[in-house]
């Protein structure tokens, strides 16, 4: 199955999405001082991790050629 450039261009930027959400939660997470609310921002990040990595894999069994 080949994906439309538009697709492939919609996938980068929820790729690029999911990234800026791993950041901005692992950053509140060293910036809490309460630690159930490290946990939470944590668990938070790594669900956006698992997000990244579902999407890269998937983009790179359908556009192998391509850098993402």
């Amino acid at each position: 199955m080949q994906l439309t450039e538009m697709e492939l261009l919609n996938i980068g930027e929820q790729l690029r999405s999911e990234a800026l959400a791993i950041s901005k939660c692992m950053s509140f997470a060293q910036q809490s001082t309460d630690p159930k609310l490290q946990q939470m921002y944590a668990k938070i990040a790594e669900r956006h991790r698992g997000h990244y990595e579902t999407l890269l894999r998937n983009m790179q069994n359908f556009a192998p050629q391509r850098q993402f």
